[in-house]
């Protein structure tokens, strides 16, 4: 479950909260994040409810609320209430109702109505009324009534018990925090008549007359004092000692001393502390819970009997369900659109605003919004709590709660700080009275200055206010980053390794060569063969070639059987055609099979020219007639690789590419995006990779032995190199890849955008400097105050000032992270206007070379049509890219 605890000031409530909530029966584990004042507690709903959490929090004056219920979220998995029934009425329309004629109405509903959609069928003789009670998602009233009027009885719906949709609402509420919320703090009336009083006590420096205003800063402290008295109290109940018992102590002490403008001072500026605070990190805050709320409320149903539309909670939503996302609506779950053309605003995932055209066939992702004018029709791949934009929603929450080293050091740091000062304070108020009255009062003075020094309030906000803005501005950009300690980690970055395909690649293949080896099978033959032993495999590389294939008029043949189809890993396939062995796969492949050996120094040179543009070539060969044919497929590389690049080269970082293509093929990809051939890692098997991350990382901690962190990254899409992103000290997926990699990576692109990659180091690095830059003001500003102290020039409530304006200051510097609304607005358009125009000339220019290359090298076998509509290519996109020469 997750609260809203009002009352949490900084980091050194965590071990309060902890000692309330943990001892409590049922709770397994609590997480606390002080900047957005969350508290996330893992607990058995049956032994101990939200409620229950949140009452043990309030009875020491927290605050708190529930913001998610872990019993609602549960009820919500279930998923759609089909097994719910209501009640519906009906008016017969005749002279009189008899009890025969009952029956019969029984027993024709019976007859026509689905089985088990209908729990019971009453009349009421001398009202003309007929009771049904039905399943309203598979039967609606009006259903009822089509079917009794098609058989001769004159019946309306007088009562429909699903028209308000509560059956499922009912049973399915939704969370409270799907809402955005706006933080606000406001001050109250005691703070305000405070403030009032000790402005007006401060006029009693003017001297002579003016003096006895000094009296007024009393009822300062009166008005202001009692709510940190409570808080002080509370605190030192559970034998803890806070900022809130230092200020009181402080306090008191003044006025014992007769310092009564002092008094009012720190009974104010720390009173009003919590508001500032508060007011300045609300953006941030605000931020965070407007990606919460993206989670879709509403969804309409299609009854898949009746066809009408039925109202439900989206998180009641089935897998395979149809629903209907009319203009302006959200989609509610993941899933493939049936019917209807339009766009779709996909910027709460990617960050992008700019409008995706999606049709028929094409996937779309829960939480985005059909801005188009035509309404889509989309079956459901997936329920609401495993969408893209719920898995979203959780890693966000999920990096709120983490704690980084950092910030876990400044806080250890706090704890052994703030007790010797508050010890050297008390020193301070008590020794020096044994050496007389003067030096008694000056000593403990400045030991209540000392008090006031030892508040760890900006210390110790430092570091989390700096990642709560990070992590949402990253948030906003569509990079989902797990944390603040993985933001420290993406700053200290010095080597990054790419997988290709589907990361520096688009992942979309198309057949750019083919051309046939002797004079043994035609043509059309060979491109059937290899159409048909494509078919049935998995890899883009298949697509690509049966697409190929289809461009020349050649389809899958109906007239050959295929048998044993099997992949050989790392190869390519074999199966059995017509009784004989076809082979289709890499040179690798075919040297094994002792066939390489048989081509012609001509058909050779051919293909080494092939891979030089950077495809992936491949053969076929048939049993009796060796290799017949051989065929080259390209994969388009990201318009953004090349400068991203070169953007991470100069900012020092070492970049390799890491691919199971052949040597040739590697090399043109690389030449392409300005790598060398020392930075390319060629024909490599996912084990190979993981092999290349574990001794890159161990080389790495060598030399942080030598005191230099440097951190392995690893990008890749999840398909095929999973193990090495679990393995790197730092995991980036993208967003298009395996949904596995968005679990289990460090950082999420949303839109596999290479530009957000560069983003997020930079960010990563400014986190950083922005928490040194923190930590260091934090402190420097109170050895600063320490020694105006001991030199006698300091002042009670210019300490408290110090200690206020330090914690503000360090707030906003760590807002700074964040982007103004207005200027994300500009960005977005600009780049999106930009990227719409790049994309299409880089495509079209891109295909425009390949053709030409294809038409100069085939032009004696070359067919009358090219081999590549444009068209096709820029529709098509694959789930589940593979590294190009995985199976080939």
């Amino acid at each position: 479950s997750e609260f809203f605890v009002e009352k949490i000031c900084c980091a050194s409530e965590i071990p309060v909260i902890n000692s309330i909530v943990k001892p409590l029966d049922g709770v397994f584990s609590v997480s606390i994040n002080t900047t957005s004042k969350k508290v996330y507690c893992d607990h058995d709903v049956d032994v101990i409810s939200a409620g229950d959490i949140v009452n043990a929090l309030n009875k020491n004056q927290f605050g708190a609320h529930v913001t998610k219920d872990a019993a609602q979220a549960l009820a919500q998995m279930a998923g759609i209430p089909t097994d719910a029934f209501v009640e519906s009425t009906f008016e017969i329309s005749s002279g009189t109702l008899s009890e025969q004629e009952g029956r019969a109405i029984k027993a024709c509903l019976l007859t026509n109505l689905p089985e088990g959609h209908v729990r019971s069928i009453s009349t009421i003789l001398p009202d003309k009324t007929l009771v049904v009670e039905h399943n309203p998602y598979f039967l609606v009233a009006t259903g009822i009534e089509d079917v009794l009027r098609s058989n001769g009885y004159n019946v309306q719906v007088s009562s429909d018990g699903a028209a308000d949709g509560m059956w499922a609402i009912a049973l399915v509420k939704e969370h409270s925090s799907d809402s955005i919320e706006h933080h606000k703090s406001t001050v109250r009336w005691t703070v305000i008549l405070s403030g009032l009083f000790w402005a007006v006590s401060m006029l009693s420096y003017i001297g002579g007359n003016w003096e006895y205003l000094k009296y007024v800063a009393l009822l300062s402290v009166a008005f202001g004092l009692p709510q940190i008295a409570r808080k002080a109290f509370a605190t030192l109940r559970r034998c803890h000692f806070d900022a809130n018992c230092m200020m009181l102590f402080a306090a008191v002490g003044a006025v014992a001393l007769q310092e009564y403008t002092e008094a009012g001072a720190v009974t104010f500026l720390f009173a009003i502390s919590e508001t500032l605070e508060s007011r300045a990190t609300a953006r941030a805050r605000n931020a965070l819970s407007a990606i919460v709320c993206l989670r879709p409320e509403r969804a309409n149903v299609i009854n898949p009997i009746t066809k009408e539309i039925v109202v439900l909670p989206a998180a009641a939503v089935a897998v395979g369900a149809t629903v209907s996302v009319r203009t302006g609506d959200k989609i509610p779950c993941d899933g493939i659109v049936l019917e209807g053309n339009s766009t779709v605003n996909e910027s709460s995932l990617t960050g992008e605003s700019r409008p995706v055209h999606k049709g028929p066939s094409n996937l779309v992702s829960g939480g985005t919004i059909n801005t188009g004018s035509t309404r889509l029709v989309i079956k459901t791949t997936a329920t609401s709590d495993n969408s893209a934009v719920a898995r979203l929603i959780r890693l966000v929450e999920e990096a709120q709660a983490n704690r980084s080293e950092t910030e876990k050091f400044v806080d250890s740091f706090a704890k052994v700080y703030t007790p010797i000062v508050v010890l050297l304070a008390f020193c301070m108020c008590t020794i020096p009275w044994a050496f007389g009255r003067e030096t008694g009062r000056f000593w403990t003075m400045n030991g209540l200055i000392t008090l006031v020094i030892a508040c760890p309030c900006a210390l110790i906000i430092s570091t989390p206010v700096t990642y709560v803005a990070g992590l949402a501005a990253a948030a906003q950009r569509g990079v989902i980053v797990k944390g603040g300690a993985h933001l420290e980690a993406l700053g200290r970055v010095k080597s990054i390794a790419f997988d290709k395909t589907g990361t520096l690649s688009e992942g979309i293949f198309a057949l750019m060569h083919f051309s046939t080896i002797g004079d043994r099978r035609p043509r059309k033959e060979v491109l059937e063969y290899l159409a048909l032993m494509e078919a049935p495999a998995s890899h883009p590389l298949s697509d690509a070639i049966v697409k190929g294939a289809a461009n020349e008029q050649v389809a899958i043949p109906k007239h050959l059987t295929l048998e044993d189809h099997t992949i050989l890993p790392g190869e390519g396939i074999t199966a059995v055609v017509e009784g004989k062995h076809v082979y289709v796969g890499n040179e690798k492949l075919f040297r094994r099979l002792g066939l390489y050996d048989n081509l012609s120094n001509a058909d050779i040179e051919t293909a080494h020219k092939w891979t030089r543009t950077g495809g992936t070539l491949g053969y076929i060969s048939i049993e009796g007639d060796g290799i017949v044919g051989f065929y080259c497929v390209a994969d388009k590389i990201r318009n953004e690789s090349m400068e991203v690049v070169k953007c991470l080269k100069k900012m020092g970082i070492d970049i390799t590419m890491l691919t199971g293509d052949q040597r040739p093929a590697a090399i043109g990809i690389g030449n392409q995006i300005g790598l060398t051939e020392d930075d390319i890692k060629s024909q490599l098997l996912p084990e190979d990779k993981l092999d290349f991350i574990s001794n890159a990382v161990e080389a790495n901690k060598a030399k942080r032995c030598c005191g230099t962190k440097r951190n392995v990254m690893m990008v890749g899409d999840g398909v095929n190199d999973a193990p090495a992103l679990a393995l790197a000290d730092v995991s980036v997926a993208m967003g298009e890849g395996a949904a596995l990699a968005m679990e289990t990576a460090d950082v999420t692109l949303m839109d596999s955008n290479l530009n957000k990659l560069y983003y997020i180091i930079v960010m990563g690095r400014r986190v950083i400097r922005t928490i040194i830059e923190n930590v260091t003001f934090s402190l420097a500003t109170k050895a600063i105050v320490a020694g105006f102290t001991f030199a006698g020039k300091a002042s009670l409530w210019a300490a408290i000032a110090s200690d206020v304006g330090a914690m503000l200051i360090v707030t906003l510097n760590g807002m700074k992270l964040l982007p103004s609304s207005r200027r994300v607005r500009e960005n977005e358009l600009v780049a999106s206007g930009e990227r719409e125009a790049s994309d299409e000339a880089a495509r079209s220019s891109y295909f425009s070379e390949m053709r030409s290359r294809a038409f100069q090298i085939d032009m004696a076998n070359a067919p009358s049509e090219p081999l590549l509509l444009e068209d096709d290519v820029k529709d098509d996109r694959f789930a589940d890219e593979e590294e190009t020469t995985g199976n080939y």
